[in-house]
């Protein structure tokens, strides 16, 4: 260390230093030390340079109880000052202000010169002060720093460890010290300890990642960095780590990883590519979208995998097409608002092209780029339209059906009424119960024809699937025309009843869409074979069930020989909308309400198919061990008598007079009405003594049920019926929970009608009342 420039003390010389020989004033001058000479009473007489400088003292001064050393060093000093012996004394520990305000613990030595006279010397202070200064420092950092310390030897045995280093591992400075460096790291750390060690021997840094064990057992990360110390000669002589817990970093990194996963999960999951650009329309980002559309998707032509920083317009070739998805990029850049695009190639596949802004805490960053394959969306909406025309054909054929069931009505009334009269001839008798069959043939269909057009709660019933085949069989002729002729039916039942457990529309309904089908299948006419059989599943097949494997199963087989079906289209036959059949010739739906159905039933479904041979549909279905449920047949023709008032109320008049003269041929006194206010206005005039109410449900000014609502209200004696062909099941069931209340479904019989009224006035009828007047 370079000497400070050496001067002599401008202090005067005390008078007891006065015989003193010149070399004390030299060395008292030029000495490393701080030298002060003070009196018994601690007032200074002179002092050095290096006192003067780095305590700020001078001459005169007092140095006992001055701001220059601490209180207890001050008070020891002035008793060794006063003392009467004469001998040297040293002062460890003694705290000294410096000049610049900070204190330093050093010693001091008090040297007797004469009786009057003491040399108090602060040895090699410039060097011990800041040593001391530096390694105080140093010392109050390492204990006061949350990372983990440790120095070792020659040997890497641990010589020093920090207090954060036991308050992290539950290990104190005693139980550590002398370990090797690595007793502390887990097993699996064994390499890295190897890496570290070699990394040291080389005189170089080793920075990494390993785990720590605690005293307890548990484990953290930590981030060390371990470096070789080396003396002044170049001596290796040991090392320092400093580890750090990294334990809510890797958290933080695991949380933030996670997150990064998922949401790249969920990009990945998006339909179609996406690709995000920054403001210049580079590319930033893009999903794994593009590897599932062809390389020419939307306007974009990618001749190699997307590149991040690559400006996306250059995949567009056409460029009518880039100038307009450029115009369309700049204005979402500028106004923020999402645009869209549609476009279709010459494969006539159809694109959605999707530009939303990219925004970051408000502000436009760029965009997000979206193509996606639009082409099964349009060919669903195509779908629908036609599925509509569709439904709006069945309300249409609802509509025929309810008015085509008053006419009935009115046709099998009638020749019931003349059938019920005992006088009329044999042959005539013939004439009109072909007249009844005929008209009955034209109910069935008609009741198929509202069945199918509307929508109507299941209805589960223990059916004969025997039955299912003939009805299903019959209407799919009526449905297509060109049935008859070119495309014949064989039928082929069991002998006993096949019963199975599901609703009668939904079955018809299946085979139907499975005769369409094969119909369809054969432009040139065939034979479509409709088969029943009890059968026995397979290991296989009982895999598709989901129920217990007992009971047995029915096979239903509706076979064609036209044209079969492709094999590679075999797995989507029975997708919602997808058809095989020319544009607005079928909606898609066919096949896969067959699937429902047969589904929802407990069965399952399985296709056979050859293409020029023919296809097969197996529908299995489990077969039920109940009895049959009863259906609704026509009674015998036969009239139940009774008595009463009856106000019968319809709009059409062929359907009011038969109405009217089979109930006063059945013993009825009865009025009439034609609407539901002349009906309210008979009833008011007849002070409500009416038994019962029979209307129509379908009137111009107020519906049956309406009127009935009314009329209740008003005479609550008074029962009724409601006659109607087209109530939906809601309404259905609302009435049915009504007391007093029954419904007739046109068109109705004789037999059943007259029955309904005599249960309904056989409790204790009003007196007679006249005959209405005319």
């Amino acid at each position: 260390m370079p000497s400070e420039p050496r001067r002599r003390s401008k202090s005067p010389r005390p008078a007891s230093q006065a015989a003193r020989p010149d070399w004390w004033g030299c060395f008292f001058a030029q000495s490393e030390d701080a030298l002060v000479v003070c009196d018994r009473k601690g007032c200074i007489l002179q002092v050095n340079e290096r006192a003067s400088s780095r305590l700020g003292l001078a001459s005169g001064t007092p140095l006992v109880g001055g701001p220059r050393l601490a209180p207890p060093t001050s008070a020891h000093l002035a008793e060794l000052l006063a003392a009467p012996g004469r001998s040297q004394h040293t002062l460890h520990g003694a705290g000294v202000t410096l000049a610049d305000g900070s204190t330093l613990i050093t010693e001091l030595r008090l040297l007797p010169l004469d009786e009057a006279c003491w040399l108090l010397t602060i040895p090699q202070a410039a060097q011990t002060w800041r040593m001391e200064a530096q390694t105080q420092r140093l010392l109050a950092a390492i204990d006061s720093t949350p990372d983990l310390v440790l120095l070792t030897d020659a040997s890497f045995r641990i010589t020093f460890v920090n207090p954060a280093f036991e308050s992290a591992t539950g290990y104190t400075l005693e139980e550590v010290l002398g370990h090797a460096v690595d007793s502390f790291h887990a097993p699996e750390e064994q390499a890295k300890r190897e890496e570290y060690l070699k990394a040291s021997g080389r005189g170089a840094d080793w920075v990494g990642e390993l785990v720590m064990v605690r005293r307890d057992g548990t484990r953290f990360p930590v981030e060390m960095t371990f470096s070789p110390i080396h003396a002044q000669d170049g001596e290796f002589i040991g090392a320092v780590a400093f580890q750090r817990d990294i334990t809510s970093r890797q958290k933080i990194q695991e949380a933030f990883l996670a997150e990064r996963t998922f949401v790249r999960s969920i990009i990945n999951s998006l339909q179609g590519s996406l690709y995000t650009l920054d403001g210049k329309l580079r590319l930033t980002h893009f999903n794994d979208g593009w590897q599932k559309l062809p390389p020419q998707h939307g306007w974009l032509h990618l001749q190699q995998p997307p590149r991040v920083g690559q400006c996306l317009l250059d995949s567009v070739p056409e460029p009518g097409q880039r100038a307009a998805l450029e115009k369309t990029f700049r204005l979402v850049l500028s106004e923020g608002q999402p645009q869209e695009l549609q476009a279709v190639d010459g494969t006539g596949r159809h694109w959605q092209m999707s530009v939303f802004p990219w925004k970051h805490e408000s502000q436009i960053r760029g965009l997000i780029y979206r193509v996606t394959d639009n082409s099964a969306f349009v060919g669903i909406q195509n779908q629908l339209f036609q599925a509509q025309k569709l439904g709006t054909l069945g309300i249409l054929a609802a509509g025929i059906a309810h008015d085509f069931n008053n006419l009935l009505l009115a046709i099998r009334g009638n020749v019931g009424l003349v059938l019920c009269d005992g006088q009329v001839s044999p042959e005539i008798r013939e004439r009109l119960q072909h007249v009844e069959e005929a008209a009955a043939r034209a109910c069935d269909l008609s009741s198929q024809l509202t069945n199918f057009s509307r929508d109507t709660e299941e209805k589960v019933t223990v059916l004969d699937f025997n039955q299912v085949i003939k009805e299903a069989a019959e209407l799919a002729r009526r449905v297509r025309s060109g049935l008859r002729g070119r495309v014949g039916f064989k039928l082929q039942g069991t002998e006993t009843p096949l019963k199975v457990q599901m609703d009668g529309t939904r079955a018809t309904q299946m085979l139907l869409n499975l005769c369409i089908n094969a119909h369809d299948a054969m432009p040139n006419g065939g034979t479509i074979t409709i088969t029943n059989s009890c059968v026995d599943l397979t290991e296989a097949q009982w895999a598709k069930v989901k129920r217990h494997r007992d009971g047995q199963f029915m096979r239903c087989t509706v076979a064609d020989t036209g044209s079969g079906i492709r094999p590679e289209l075999l797995p989507r036959i029975f997708s919602p909308f997808f058809t095989t059949k020319e544009k607005g010739k079928g909606t898609g739906l066919g096949l896969s309400i067959v699937h429902t159905v047969a589904t929802k039933a407990g069965g399952f479904i399985e296709v056979e198919s050859a293409v020029g041979q023919g296809t097969a549909f197996h529908v299995y279905l489990p077969i039920n061990a109940g009895p049959l449920t009863r259906t609704e047949t026509e009674l015998k023709q036969q009239i139940t008598r009774g008595a009463g008032r009856l106000l019968v109320v319809d709009d059409l008049d062929l359907v009011l007079e038969f109405a009217s003269n089979f109930l006063r041929l059945a013993g009825y006194q009865v009025f009439t009405a034609n609407s539901a206010a002349a009906a309210v206005k008979l009833l008011a005039q007849q002070k409500g003594c009416i038994d019962v109410l029979f209307t129509d449900y379908s009137m111009p000014d107020k519906n049956g049920w309406q009127l009935i609502q009314e009329v209740t209200a008003r005479w609550p004696l008074v029962r009724c019926v409601l006659a109607s062909g087209y109530l939906d099941d809601a309404e259905r069931t609302e009435i049915a929970r009504q007391p007093g209340i029954r419904i007739l479904t046109k068109p109705y019989g004789i037999a059943e009608a007259t029955q309904v009224m005599a249960e309904l006035t056989r409790h204790d009828p009003p007196p007679a009342l006249p005959p209405p007047r005319p």
